[in-house]
């Protein structure tokens, strides 16, 4: 193929395959270099294509695969940065460490300041705090398994919900204001 023939191709095909790219990809930079590079690519391979009829097919057919490569590294880019972000959390998440040197998660530390602080509150404020904050239960369940009123069920709450906030050390509270 002359370079002629190949810049009448060029002029040709370009502008629709850049548009096609585009349409794939949703990037006019990206759309422009990967249809650049399939034409790099298709005028180093033109002494082995003889069918001139069926350069617009493979040109097409170059574009798709090579927009559908890229997509799928960016997927596969963003699982790796996502990993790594997952990565990070969780190694921050394991913030401090016990006596014994191992790691002690923030939930597990939360856990056992929560369980210091409900042990220390009155007998009907810990039960109601245990049931709604730990087993998830509604105020009116709560006031049917205790046998009080949910108006007192609230108080018993906001009492426990007040010593716990006073008594949690201060890296809590930043945590869960």
């Amino acid at each position: 193929m002359s370079k002629k023939q190949f810049g009448q191709l060029f002029n040709l095909y370009y502008p629709r395959l850049k548009r096609y790219a585009f349409c794939l990809l949703k990037d006019d930079a990206e759309a422009e270099d990967l249809v650049q590079d399939v034409f790099v690519q298709f005028w180093q391979s033109t002494p082995g294509f003889q069918d001139e009829n069926k350069v617009g097919s493979y040109l097409y057919t170059s574009v798709k695969n090579r927009c559908l490569n890229l997509l799928k590294h960016k997927v596969i880019e963003k699982k790796y940065v996502l990993n790594a972000l997952e990565n990070e959390a969780e190694e921050l998440y394991h913030i401090s460490l016990a006596e014994t040197d191992e790691f002690i998660s923030m939930e597990k530390r939360l856990k056992n300041e929560l369980e210091k602080i409900i042990s220390e509150m009155p007998e009907k404020c810990r039960t109601a705090f245990r049931l709604r904050w730990f087993e998830g239960k509604k105020i009116r369940e709560i006031a049917e398994i205790m046998e009080i009123s949910t108006t007192m069920v609230d108080k018993h709450l906001a009492k426990g919900l007040e010593t716990a906030r006073q008594k949690l050390p201060p890296d809590f509270n930043a945590l869960y204001p």
